[in-house]
């Protein structure tokens, strides 16, 4: 075979190597971008949830303020048991949120206020520590 044709199929097997190893990364990303969509959809259903399980509590205990506004017999246990049911779901609604904001590709930073990509060390904008 030709030196010339053996260079030239040489350059074409190093750029195919580089290509496969370009999809290799590719591929994996996206794999990854999935799962963090994936995980970020299970919580804001979490969350939506949490929220109508609120409105529920909301309104027997709006019920209950009703019923003893007009005189009725209402257990301030009963009272006390959805309240503290609300403040929990709220509760754990506030730590998903938190869950999600972390899970988010862009932080800002701390001295400028700019996004950064997590992946960063040291902010673009003014190259404080992230």
């Amino acid at each position: 075979m030709d030196a010339k044709m053996q260079s030239f199929l040489d350059k074409i097997k190093v750029m195919a190597d580089k290509t496969g190893a370009a999809a290799v990364r590719a591929a994996d990303a996206a794999g990854k971008k999935a799962t963090e969509l994936a995980s970020a959809t299970r919580i804001n259903l979490q969350i939506f949830d949490l929220n109508t399980e609120c409105e529920v509590l909301y309104k027997e205990i709006g019920k209950l303020v009703y019923d003893l506004h007009r005189g009725m017999e209402v257990s301030s246990e009963e009272m006390d048991e959805k309240i503290a049911a609300v403040d929990a779901k709220q509760e754990w609604v506030a730590a998903l949120r938190e869950e999600l904001s972390g899970m988010r590709a862009v932080v800002v930073c701390p001295h400028c206020g700019k996004p950064c990509s997590r992946e960063d060390a040291f902010c673009s904008s003014c190259g404080g520590a992230l």
